[in-house]
């Protein structure tokens, strides 16, 4: 009985493992793109400032840059709102690990009772051999000889 339970566990285990390497995948994947959004709202600001310079200086180039931001501000609000849609997905990962951590531990203090059980059998088991010798040695003694009671 040890050994299939030792197997489960070790099973539960790797199943843990498992979810808890899907785990942080789905959060790099969420972070790549938050520090995506990041990126393209800083590069909309500075396209909005080079933007303000060009106006302020006279050139026509102001208009392609204030172009440019308005496009990295529309790449980084859809950024956001995919960033945002992960979230679901990222908390289903985290309540699936914590649904086999859960199933491990109990598996693991299953596989600990029963080692507990069997360790109190083997003493149990023990204890009889040693109360059947006392017993054998008991009726195999002759009354009034000196040498049986050592």
């Amino acid at each position: 009985m040890k050994h299939p339970l030792w197997r489960l566990l070790r099973l539960r285990g790797l199943l843990e493992e498992q979810m808890q390497l899907d785990l942080e995948l789905r959060r790099s994947q969420m972070r790549r793109l938050e520090t995506a959004v990041s990126d393209h709202e800083k590069r909309a600001r500075a396209a909005r400032g080079d933007a303000l310079e060009h106006l302020a200086g006279g050139g026509d180039e102001w208009l392609l840059d204030s172009a440019d931001a308005e496009i990295l501000a529309w790449k980084s609000a859809r950024l956001r709102l995919m960033a945002e849609s992960r979230i679901p997905e990222v908390e289903e990962a985290r309540a699936a690990l914590l649904a086999r951590r859960k199933e491990r531990r109990q598996v693991e203090s299953l596989v600990n009772r029963a080692a507990e059980c069997e360790a109190l059998e083997e003493a149990r088991a023990e204890q009889k051999r040693v109360d059947d010798w006392y017993q054998s040695r008991a009726t195999r003694q002759k009354p009034g000889d000196p040498t049986t009671l050592l």
